[in-house]
């Protein structure tokens, strides 16, 4: 595994490496579109995630998995999220909830591979958090200040409104002309300006001319296919390490399975599929004297926090009051309609099993119903059966052209979930097994070759198996967002005519690629003020684009 470790690391090497600046910078780094830098507890942040290649700036395309944290000023993360990473552009979202402090925060980005680097070699941008259901601690505010605009208008591409003012609930026409051909991806957000100053956040076009550091240590593989979990194994009894089969479960009506063998020094990897979803998963050592390993998982990759410095005070004033209570009035309405104003979540795509399409199924409501597992195999499922040693029932397939000395014992699943001691299975209740799949073939995963797959399939994924012991870890993994859409109402109809909208976000369009001209269109809220317009991204040929607009809701 180490030689295989080495050998990916250089072939990506020599693909990031292209030009004589790209050998002094190889690697990636990561440029994120926030849509706020100052939040009121019960608000959204947005991100727009841009994975790059440091020398030209196009998408990156090593890593598939980045990290976003939330940071409060004493450096420890307050929330922290996996993103899926699709051509060097991904989406993440922090509900802030009103357990958060007022005070200032950062938000920080980077992917594993850019951990490679110096310790402060990740993104990094400002952002203050106010909770008004708090009192508001005088030593914390500054002088106030007029709203602050990071406006670096690009010329590669305009934006216009199809007017200047609108009325409430009004439908506005955003134009987006590309007028130097930048096609590219980009993020779009719309929001009101009130009277509560904020924080500059970096640019796409402040960010290309920012000095990186190349990477000076290769500990961290790059997420280069998915999540990796990674781990090692130690012997109670001084067994050798290597070659030692160890499966990961992630059990469910669509469930993952991934079987790995261990290196030389005991450590294993798993590289898991985007779905399922599920965060709770078994990993156990596969072998017959298991009870001599222990597993141990690694940590989480991590950026160092440590070197993060903060402001001591807020861009605000006692004078800002009011605001705050209007914006806090507004949050609380709009959340009051969560449930008729709800973000769409995108659902996760059920995956088939491994062997899918090679099985043979038996839907156990298709036939006599029995009262015990034993009975069920023998009566149903003519390819199974059972035998019994030392006081212990074992499960096996038939087949006659098989011989079970040559390719072992079946590898046997419940809902994904890998079963070593079939005994167990006996004392399950069969009404609440759903179908068998089975295989009765020798079948080959990962490093090791089976006489055959047996899956039971139950029908409230409610199996509770017994084994316990250092080789088994059970483990809840931290899995990649979703991506999320927010709400947008459309007037054209009167159905939510009589909803309350005080909307401050109208538009939040992370996903944004470009022809000759594209046109997003929207509504405006109750809530009346200067909204401003904020276009960021990178175009194909890794042209940074910065672009700002604003118009007015009378």
């Amino acid at each position: 595994m180490d030689r295989l470790k080495r050998l990916l690391i250089l072939v990506f090497l020599i693909a990031e490496i292209t030009s004589a600046a790209a050998q002094q910078i190889a690697g990636e780094t990561i440029f994120v579109h926030a849509n706020a830098t100052l939040l009121l507890t019960g608000e959204t942040l947005y991100c727009k995630l841009y994975c790059l290649n440091p020398a030209d700036k196009r998408p990156s395309q090593i890593s598939k998995i980045a990290y976003l944290e939330l940071v409060g000023n004493d450096q420890k993360s307050v929330s922290k999220h996996k993103v899926y990473v699709e051509n060097g552009m991904g989406e993440g979202y922090f509900f802030i909830p009103t357990t958060l402090k007022t005070g200032n925060y950062k938000l920080v980005a980077y992917t594993q591979w850019m951990l490679n680097s110096a310790p402060t070699n990740f993104f990094e941008t400002d952002i203050s958090i106010v909770n008004p259901f708090q009192p508001l601690e005088k030593n914390i505010l500054g002088q106030k200040t007029g709203s602050v605009s990071s406006a670096n208008n690009s010329s590669d591409l305009l934006i216009s409104t199809n007017k200047n003012s609108y009325t409430a609930r009004e439908k506005v026409t955003l134009n987006i002309r590309n007028v130097a051909n930048a096609d590219g991806n980009y993020s779009v957000s719309v929001r009101k300006t009130d009277g509560l100053p904020a924080k500059p956040q970096p640019t796409a076009v402040g960010f290309a001319v920012s000095n990186l550091t190349p990477l000076s240590t290769l500990n961290r593989l790059p997420e280069m296919r998915g999540e990796l979990i990674s781990g090692h194994i130690t012997s109670k009894t001084g067994q050798h390490l290597a070659d030692k089969a160890v499966a990961l479960s992630i059990p469910g009506k669509s469930f993952g399975f991934k079987l790995v063998k261990t290196d030389k020094s005991g450590k294993f990897e798993f590289m898991l599929d985007k779905n399922p979803m599920a965060t709770s998963a078994v990993v156990q050592v596969m072998e017959d004297n298991r009870n001599d390993y222990t597993v141990v998982l690694d940590e989480p990759a991590t950026a160092d926090l440590s070197r993060l410095q903060f402001d001591n005070t807020l861009p605000l004033s006692v004078d800002n009051k009011s605001d705050i209570e209007a914006r806090s009035v507004a949050i609380q309405i709009e959340n009051a309609y969560y449930d008729i104003k709800k973000d769409s979540i995108e659902k996760a795509v059920a995956s088939p099993s491994f062997f899918h399409s090679l099985q043979k199924r038996y839907v156990l409501d298709d036939y006599t119903r029995f009262q015990t597992l034993r009975e069920t195999i023998t009566e149903v499922v003519l390819e199974m059966y059972t035998k019994q040693s030392g006081g212990k029932s074992s499960i096996h397939l038939r087949n006659e052209t098989m011989d079970p000395e040559v390719f072992g014992q079946p590898l046997v699943l419940v809902d994904g979930l890998l079963i070593q001691d079939t005994n167990e299975l006996y004392d399950y209740n069969p009404e609440n097994i759903y179908a068998i799949d089975l295989i009765n073939l020798p079948y080959v995963y990962g490093p090791r070759t089976f006489s055959g797959v047996a899956n039971i399939e139950t029908k409230n994924s409610d199996f509770e198996m017994r084994p316990a012991g250092d080789f088994l870890q059970k483990v809840e993994l931290r899995r990649p967002l979703s991506r999320k859409r927010n709400f947008s109402p459309d007037y054209a109809t009167a159905n939510n005519s009589r909803t309350p909208d005080y909307r401050y976000q109208l538009l939040w369009e992370p996903e944004l690629t470009l022809a000759n001209e594209n046109t997003l269109s929207f509504y405006t809220s109750d809530a009346a003020g200067k909204y401003e317009i904020v276009l960021q991204g990178f175009s194909k040929n890794g042209t940074p684009i910065s672009v700002t607009s604003y118009f007015e809701v009378k």
